[in-house]
């Protein structure tokens, strides 16, 4: 177990909330730091002031820059854990008995110098380990930051589609009382005709009704979805460089795909189109 300047070290680098290695850290008002995409999270239903999750003290402040300094320290110790870990001896190279310092990016594995010379690799893309974790490392940061948007425009778009379905409920209302009152005032007798005309704005308001609530599900689902991959993504940023190197691909993916649906909400002309229809009383 670690002691001493080097456990001392890692508690520094480590996000009070997930307890794990500062992710694309930013620094708060109050001095305290923590991995982007946790800060986001934890105060994502929160009203301003939100607090530090540390020490509680209010802030006011919502758009944050990586803290560089924080961002290379946290990369150096893992680069040290990573080389640490391929370094020992089980993990050296069975054949020149050297320490795996090259990632093959064909073929996903480590090598020591002399097997990324060999024939067998030498066609290879080959790059330093380090360089290669803090690549992926990159691509794992971008992918969330465009999944965070994709979040929080799915949000807006949910929000928008959950406001036109009360404003629509209480238009088709609003649209029976004035036919009702309509009939009253011209056309006393016409009772029977006035239920029909009821029930025929009734069905084709109920329509639009139901394609709006169809939609609605369609983005709570989509919500849920983005919502998951989001922590999956957080899951494996915390993962070691040994780990990111060899895991990444297959979430990579499925995010990017992904990423490519988006439900749309209903286009306001279908709105305008069906209350023009809705409030001819007679043809």
């Amino acid at each position: 177990m670690e002691s001493g300047p080097s456990q001392a070290f890692r508690e520094e680098l480590t996000c009070f909330v997930c307890m794990s290695y500062l992710t694309d850290p930013v620094t708060i008002s109050c001095g305290h730091s923590f991995c982007r995409a946790c800060l986001h999270l934890s105060w994502e239903d929160s009203q301003l002031p939100v607090q530090c999750p540390t020490c509680r003290e209010p802030s006011q402040q919502e758009d944050f820059r990586t803290s560089i300094v924080l961002k290379k320290l946290v990369s150096i110790a893992r680069q040290a854990g990573l080389m640490k870990y391929l370094s020992s001896e089980e993990h050296q190279c069975v054949t020149h008995k050297e320490t795996k310092g090259i990632f093959c990016t064909e073929n996903r594995i480590y090598l020591c110098q002399l097997c990324s010379d060999s024939h067998e690799h030498r066609g290879h893309r080959h790059c330093p380990i380090e360089a290669a974790a803090e690549g992926q490392m990159e691509r794992l940061l971008k992918q969330m930051e465009s999944l965070w948007k994709k979040i929080q425009d799915n949000e807006e778009n949910l929000e928008a589609e959950r406001r036109m379905i009360t404003l629509w409920k209480n238009c088709l209302i609003l649209r029976e009382e004035t036919i009702r009152a309509e009939y009253r005032t011209c056309y006393p007798d016409l009772s029977e005709q006035e239920e029909e005309h009821i029930a025929c704005m009734k069905e084709e308001g109920n329509y639009y009704l139901e394609k709006l609530m169809e939609s609605e599900a369609m983005m709570v689902q989509k919500d849920k979805q983005l919502r998951d991959m989001y922590q999956e993504l957080m899951a494996m940023s915390q993962e070691p460089y040994v780990v990111l190197l060899q895991d990444f691909d297959d979430i990579f993916r499925r995010s990017k795909s992904m990423q490519l649906i988006k439900p749309l909400a209903m286009k306001p002309e279908i709105y305008v189109l069906a209350f023009n229809g809705l409030g001819q009383i007679f043809t």
